[in-house]
Formats: structure tokens, C-alpha cells, sequence
């Protein structure tokens, strides 16, 4: 089943139209819910297809059943994000929190029943034992945490919360920021980190897109100076537009890297725990050095250059099957961390620098995101003998 909205975005009040083909019989009975209780009505259809309508109100996700029309047994389900300008989905209390993209992206994708590349794997745990910068380290560290600077600024925006400029080199193909900047809570400039890289990641549930940046610095009240710029928009399937695989024409970001993947939040992970699942997405993984001669694979769309280490950039890694992260010691959130990475997967998306991390959300001494519960070796237990290597481009 695939489905297809007329449009990225709607004004309020607009009629939507979603589109459904099918590849079965014409027994089929086609439920269409959401977001929030929105009624929709079939307008159009044939044998193997099915059109439905709405007056839409609010961002949020359409869910779409199809059950056998004679046994009322369900045969597929999917779903798709829907865009409503200025407006967001309303939190429903229990709920899981927010995730963009469509169901069938990258991003959300689990490598559960993934292929494992055998040599690749050898030579990653050997390189990994022998890296003099990751020998010390036999396990993903966390950065942004107890002190330390190397995290993502990150904020959730709404449409009630301030507005904030950017300024600076932002890239043509997201020059709208320019003029639209980004809405978030006042504490937000407080945790950009003046690092080398400073970066940041704000999910606009206004706009419906996830803007990422770099070299931000505050340059005035509510204004950020960034050296870089890219969005994507929370209707596609989170790629870059360069991404032959992109269902999206203005989704950019340098090398395509996918912002939200960038960052470990709370609320996934407060979510993760009290459900026993994890945080529903893939992870963006800063490797101690990757190899520019291994070029990129999909997700990405390109590689940084001089380096000479492990894997193209892109590949994606996972904890192994076979491995119980419960019985490895962890805390409720080194467990939630490490079940994402066996259930989704990370892939290798820049060089650290130093040893091989992931980002959390950044904690600055007036924003106290994690309160001790996130610490730079919350993944001790692991080793990188438990981590195997996926076919270049897998999903």
C-alpha cells in the first residue's frame, strides 16, 4: 500500500486529498483516521485505488487499515504525516512523543531481520581495538552531558513559543530561514555550546520541518549567527534532496545528514522506558575517523575528505541480534540507547575527532536537561564486539 497527499502543507480549513493504491483485490475496506479525530470521506476510487478528503485543522499523522472487506481481517497498515501551517499536533497526555517523517523512512526503518556484512564486521571490531584515539573506549560515549560541551542544543518549537532569528551563511536552498526563522523557549540561546563545530537542531512543529545548524553563536536577543544551514521538511521521508531515494525537493542538509538522528532526546527516552521500547529512530554516529577512500552511501549524499579510517560514510552499524542489552548492567537509559541501536541502528555520519560518540541533548548550567541520568559512560557494558556492520546502503 502507498499513499500520497496532494500537497507538503495546507493552510487551516483547507481540503486535503490522500491518495491510496493498493496492490490486492478489490475486496478491500480502506479506514482512514487522524490527526486527532479528523473525518474523512471517500471521494473518489477504483479497483485498485482510493481517494479520501478532509477539511484539516492540525499537523499530525494519518493512519490508514485496510481490512479484507468480506473477513474484516486487517491486511496492511501505514501511514503519513500531515502538514497544517502554523499549527501543530496537541501533546495527548500518554501518547508517545512526536517522530517526523513518513513510516517508510530511513529513519524510523529497524534492522531487526537486517543482512550482516561478515568482512565488514572483522575488520570494524579490529579497527576499533587498534584506532589509538578508541582504544582506551570499548563503547560509545555520550557527549553533551555533565559538563561536557560537545552535545546538540536542542529545542522542540510551537507556534505559543518566541520567535527566533538566524542570521549568517545559510545556503540557498534554505534561504527562507532568512526571513521565517524559528520558534523556541527563551532558554534555548543558554545551551548553544561555542564549540568548533557548535551546532544545534530545532523541530518546528509550526512549520512542520527540523532545522539544523552550525558555528551558531547568539548575535543579539533571540538572534542566532550560524556558519551553515539546512531543514527538512516533516512530511518526506527525512532524505536530502540529492538522495535518489528523497520524496522531497527542498529537504537539505551538507551531506545529507538527518538532524534529528543527531540528537538523543528525553522525551524519547522518559517515553522509551516507561514503554520498553526504544526511541523509534536510527542514530547519527560521530566515529573516531571514517575513510574518505570508502566515499558515502546512502542516507548520505557526500563524505568529508582526509580521512583515513573506517567505513564510508552512511554505512550503518548495529548491535548484533544475538546480544541481551538488559544483562550488560545498564541503567533504564543505557538500556533504552541500546536497545535503538540494536532495533534501528546508527549510521556513520561524521568524524569525532576524538572516540566514537553520540550526541544527547545538550545541558548548560541554567538548563538541566538530564539530571545525572545521561552520563558520558552510560553504555559501559557494551563492547564493540557487539556491534556488526550492514551492507552499504541497507534500510
Amino acid at each position: 500500500m502507498s499513499m500520497q497527499l496532494d500537497k507538503r502543507s495546507y493552510a487551516p480549513g483547507e481540503v486535503a486529498r490522500l491518495r491510496i493504491r493498493e496492490d490486492v483485490d478489490y475486496r478491500r475496506r480502506m479506514l482512514v483516521s487522524g490527526p486527532h479525530g479528523l473525518k474523512w470521506h471517500k471521494v473518489d476510487g477504483g479497483r485498485n485505488y482510493s481517494v479520501f478528503a478532509a477539511k484539516v485543522k492540525t499537523s499530525g499523522t494519518i493512519t490508514v487499515q485496510m481490512n479484507n472487506r468480506i473477513t474484516d481481517v486487517r491486511q496492511d497498515t501505514a501511514q503519513i504525516d500531515l502538514s497544517v501551517l502554523g499549527t501543530e499536533a496537541r501533546e495527548v497526555a500518554g501518547a508517545a512523543p512526536f517522530v517526523a517523517y513518513s513510516a517508510t523512512s530511513f529513519f524510523k526503518s529497524r534492522v531487526d531481520s537486517a543482512p550482516i556484512d561478515s568482512a565488514a564486521t572483522a575488520a570494524f571490531r579490529s579497527f576499533m581495538k587498534s584506532h589509538p584515539d578508541q582504544r582506551s573506549t570499548a563503547y560509545p560515549t555520550i557527549r553533551g552531558t555533565g559538563g561536557n560541551p560537545w552535545g546538540m542544543p536542542f529545542a522542540m518549537g510551537t507556534s505559543t513559543d518566541p520567535r527566533w532569528r538566524i542570521t549568517g551563511a545559510i545556503p540557498s536552498q534554505v534561504s527562507r530561514l532568512s526571513s521565517e526563522g524559528f520558534p523556541a523557549p527563551d532558554w534555548f540561546g543558554s545551551t548553544l555550546t561555542g564549540t568548533s563545530d557548535s551546532p544545534m537542531v530545532i523541530i518546528d512543529r509550526a512549520a512542520g520541518r527540523t532545522i539544523w545548524a552550525a558555528k551558531a553563536k547568539l548575535a543579539g536577543s533571540r538572534t542566532v549567527q550560524v556558519g551553515v544551514a539546512g531543514y527538512f521538511e516533516h512530511t518526506s521521508n527525512g532524505l536530502d534532496q540529492r538522495n535518489p531515494r528523497s520524496d522531497n525537493k527542498t529537504n537539505y542538509r551538507s551531506r545529507g545528514c538527518i538532524p534529528e538522528a543527531m540528537v538523543i532526546r528525553k522525551d524519547l527516552v522518559d517515553y522509551a522506558i516507561k514503554t520498553g521500547g526504544d526511541l523509534g529512530h536510527v542514530l547519527h554516529m560521530f566515529l573516531v575517523e571514517t575513510s574518505s577512500a570508502a566515499g558515502f552511501c546512502h542516507p548520505m549524499v557526500g563524505a568529508e575528505s582526509g580521512k583515513n579510517g573506517f567505513g564510508a560514510e552512511g554505512l550503518r552499524l548495529a548491535i548484533a541480534p544475538d546480544v541481551d542489552v538488559t544483562s550488560r548492567g545498564m541503567s533504564p537509559e543505557g538500556v533504552v540507547v541500546a536497545r535503538t541501536l540494536q532495533m534501528r541502528g546508527c549510521y556513520l555520519g561524521d568524524n569525532s575527532g576524538s572516540g566514537s560518540g553520540i550526541k544527547a541533548e545538550q545541558e548548560s548550567p541554567s538548563h538541566n536537561v538530564w539530571g545525572g541520568r545521561m552520563p558520558r559512560d552510560v553504555l559501559r557494558g557494551l563492547t564493540w564486539n557487539d556491534f556488526v556492520v550492514l551492507p552499504k546502503g541497507w534500510q
